[in-house]
């Protein structure tokens, strides 16, 4: 009776452990951020739910990635900037994609290398949000990564941060009255 609940609990655990790498191979993982090069978009320690990439949803810009970088030796975190086949010119105070320039709320703190950047077929030009303290594709010997290096796409949205606080209004000590 004994060895039966023993194996019982065996196949159990068994089952459970290859559901969970099946799931982490096929459906998504977590990461955990480890930079502030995202913030105040993402701040280091926070953990990320991340899906695999599927060929039904390409990858977009403004997409926040998970991505296995050959040259730095480890998983980084960074926004989808420029696509296949696209131009990007990054300056101090804009990012202009094939000439137009690129509206990204999500950027507080401006800054770090410009250049030009032609992105080739099969690759992503990636930038943190904090541009003033990140390591991305402006400073990498290859600029940009093949899709190929792609781990996953991010599944929370984060709202962009507010660089002002909005206006409430006059504040009253007291609460408010109804009628």
């Amino acid at each position: 009776m004994v060895v039966g609940y023993v194996l019982s609990a065996v196949a159990a655990v068994l089952s459970a452990v290859v559901l969970g790498l099946v799931a982490r191979h096929r459906l998504g993982f977590v990461t955990v951020v480890e930079s502030e090069s995202m913030a105040p978009t993402l701040t280091p320690g926070r953990l990320l739910p991340v899906r695999r990439p599927r060929a039904s949803r390409p990858v977009r810009r403004g997409d926040i990635v998970v991505v296995r970088s050959a040259e730095l030796g480890r998983v980084i975190v960074k926004r989808v900037i420029g696509l296949p086949g696209e131009h990007v010119d990054v300056a101090a105070d804009e990012v202009r994609v094939n000439g137009e320039r690129l509206s990204e709320p999500y950027v507080v703190r401006r800054g770090g290398r410009s250049g030009g950047f032609d992105v080739p077929d099969g690759h992503l030009l990636l930038l943190g949000d904090n541009r003033a303290r990140s390591s991305d594709s402006r400073s990498w010997r290859q600029p940009c990564l093949p899709v190929g290096a792609l781990r996953g796409i991010v599944l929370l949205k984060p709202r962009p941060p507010l660089a002002t606080p909005p206006d409430r209004g006059p504040r009253s000590g007291g609460r408010a009255r109804g009628g």
